[in-house]
């Protein structure tokens, strides 16, 4: 067995962390001494940092030896499935912002073109985020809806979470995610808020000061999985982009897209609005990988090929 080396480097875009695959023991343990470095595949890293809220994508560069690979981390698996130019395969796993500090596994598994499974495993060290706080002045019905309403808004949390909980198993973006407007956001991602004085909530997504009217654009490329009308999310669009990365508009005036419809980067999927739980104009912009909610913000900052 050899020493997995690790080398670190940081940009003000992303960290990149560099794991030369090895397997390991048993139990786990690293020698008291280094040995000389096996060749094979390697695997990479890229994150903007290692906190709640925060993607990563996982990079098997191989040398033909490697079948197929996975990686397990915070309670979820995923396979690598091959990314763009098929220079390697590669994955994208999430810190949920409501994810707790601490050091964490992350476990990667080989399968070698022999039959063999080689494993790596590394430590993350998640380190805490703290997140603001701000009171809201809501219409009445959107923090203490009426019974009418309950069973819809039951339904349509079940209608959501069906519609991305289908995992593409291949790559439908097309290069690195762009904003869906130009226009400032309040950086409220993860926001701890205290509607009415009485429903405290988790702001999830980003908002994006953008006129009314206005066209929203899909941040990278995909299918549409849901395009309709929410009672607090007003008119929505989520967009999947393969590898259960799941992007979402809200609070829309019009939605210019229907379900099923494949999208590219940067097309039109509705007009800014004021639809929903919302106090004015803007887009609620969020994304999901898997089940994992994450800063919009963050998926910017990754640096994706076409």
């Amino acid at each position: 067995m050899t020493r997995r080396r690790v080398l670190l480097t940081r940009s003000v875009a992303v960290a990149l962390a560099v794991l030369a695959l090895s397997p390991v023991a048993p139990a786990g343990r690293l020698p008291d001494k280094p040995k000389a470095q096996a060749p094979g595949p390697v695997i990479r890293l890229v994150y903007r940092a290692l906190q709640p809220g925060e993607p990563i994508v996982v990079f098997l560069e191989t040398d033909g030896a490697a079948n197929s690979a996975s990686v397990t981390f915070l309670g979820r698996t995923v396979d690598l499935r091959p990314a763009p130019g098929g220079r390697s395969v590669f994955a994208f796993l999430g810190i949920d912002l409501q994810a707790k500090p601490g050091s964490h596994t992350m476990t990667i598994k080989v399968r070698k073109a022999d039959g063999t499974i080689e494993t790596i495993r590394k430590e993350l060290l998640v380190s805490e985020k703290k997140f603001p706080f701000t009171k809201l002045q809501l219409k009445r019905e959107y923090v203490t809806p009426p019974a009418a309403a309950l069973e819809r808004i039951k339904r349509e949390a079940e209608l959501v979470a069906l519609a991305t909980s289908v995992v593409t198993p291949e790559w439908l973006g097309d290069g690195p995610f762009a904003l869906p407007h130009d226009a400032p956001n309040w950086a409220n991602f993860g926001q701890r808020r205290l509607n009415n004085n009485v429903l405290e909530s988790v702001h999830t997504g980003l908002d994006i000061r953008a006129p009314f009217g206005e066209s929203i654009r899909a941040a990278n490329a995909g299918t549409v999985v849901l395009a309709s009308d929410l009672y607090l999310g007003g008119k929505t669009v989520i967009v999947d982009h393969g590898l259960g990365v799941f992007s979402s508009y809200g609070h829309l005036s019009k939605l210019l897209v229907k379900r099923g419809e494949a999208v590219k980067k940067g097309a039109p999927v509705g007009l800014c609005g004021s639809t929903g739980r919302s106090t004015g104009p803007h887009l609620h912009w969020s994304v999901k990988i898997l089940d994992v909610r994450v800063d919009p913000e963050a998926m910017l900052r990754l640096p994706l090929e076409k």
